[in-house]
């Protein structure tokens, strides 16, 4: 247990802090949760009430000012991300930020900047690392036992945020979002892939489009990925599949394929090939592993994220977070190339210039 108390305040109180910043806060031995901010006053009323939390800020540049605190989430609408993370640190505060962390590439390289100057740790809210699926999926990589990667396929998809967030209209307006499922489904599976593969992109093609849903921005878009290694990957991202979610990811080796929330009951499976050295290890067919199923925005799937706690020790033992600022901007950098891609309809190099 820390020998104090780390004093946070969240930033934003719409959904994502509501089921999970303010909740899991909460839940930490080692975190008091001092305030809230949000410029909706009835909004952050009714969380205040909820979580019993009195001291509530409309304007967020106040919070900072009076209360002595440690860190802050920031928890609101994508365009405010940057602006509000540089205020934090350069108040000599810790900042975990909801992905994507930013709206451009040059608002990234001045929160990184920024965290630099401070001396502040900076991470972003990449949940799908901390999946336990996901944590073992990582082990069963690095391990060697499915050989080179040849292909991987990842999707995300869910009826649409106004599901998840009655209020969020904001992620249907592109001046307050930057781009639509791209940004907030796509970020995720980029920014897993690249971690479980250990690979960075190196070029992407993309198609995007808007079917259902009102605004500017898309709601359903598919990209192939070349990662340096010659990987080949698949995203397709959507936010008008409905019933229920598809937040799988299969890929396929020289010695077999890893499946991940792929198959009902079974979170991670590992299939490996009927020869080789490999099979005397493991029982014949497949392996499969006993694990909490992949946090969903349904009914009853909510529960912790991990987040949370893992932003709160890296901040008690002063550690660098493997979801660093860096990290954040290089799966911002991938959809980025992405949208650009099914903009201009040509194949988009990475790094970008």
């Amino acid at each position: 247990m820390a020998e104090k108390l780390l004093k946070v305040g969240v930033i934003g109180a719409g959904r994502i802090a509501e089921m999970r910043h303010i909740p899991e806060y909460l839940s930490n031995k080692n975190v008091e949760l001092v305030a809230i901010a949000d410029i909706d006053k009835v909004q952050l009323e009714e969380m205040g009430k909820k979580f019993n939390i009195t001291r509530l800020y409309t304007d967020y540049k106040d919070m900072l000012k009076k209360e002595k605190l440690d860190a802050v989430s920031v928890c609101t609408p994508n365009y405010l991300h940057a602006p509000i993370t540089i205020d934090a640190l350069n108040h000599g505060l810790h900042v975990l930020v909801e992905k994507p962390m930013a709206t451009s590439l040059e608002e990234a390289d001045k929160m990184i900047e920024a965290a630099e100057k401070n001396k502040k740790i900076l991470m972003v809210g990449h949940n799908q690392r901390l999946a336990p699926g996901h944590q073992i999926a990582k082990k069963i990589m690095e391990s060697g036992m499915l050989g080179k990667v040849n292909m991987v396929r990842t999707v995300f998809g869910h009826a649409g945020p106004e599901f998840w967030s009655p209020r969020g209209k904001w992620f249907f307006n592109k001046k307050e979002a930057f781009a639509g499922v791209m940004a907030d489904l796509g970020i995720h599976k980029v920014d897993l892939v690249r971690w479980l593969l250990g690979q960075e992109v190196k070029r992407v093609s993309a198609f995007k489009g808007t079917f259902e849903k009102s605004g500017d921005v898309e709601d359903n878009g598919v990209a192939i990925m070349e990662f340096e290694k010659g990987t080949l990957g698949i995203l397709q991202v959507s936010w008008t599949l409905k019933p229920g979610e598809d937040n799988s990811t299969i890929i396929y080796c020289e010695k077999g394929m890893l499946k991940l929330f792929a198959e009902p009951d079974k979170p991670v499976v590992v299939s490996l090939r009927e020869k080789g050295d490999y099979m005397t290890n493991f029982a014949r067919g497949d392996m499969s592993f006993a694990l909490p199923p992949m946090q969903t925005n349904e009914v009853g799937g909510q529960f912790s994220s991990g987040v949370i706690d893992y932003f709160v020790e890296c901040v008690l033992e002063n550690k660098k977070p493997f979801i660093s600022g860096e990290e954040g901007r290089k799966s911002l950098e991938i959809v980025i190339a992405v949208l650009k891609s099914a903009e201009t309809g040509e194949v988009i190099n990475l790094p970008l210039k």
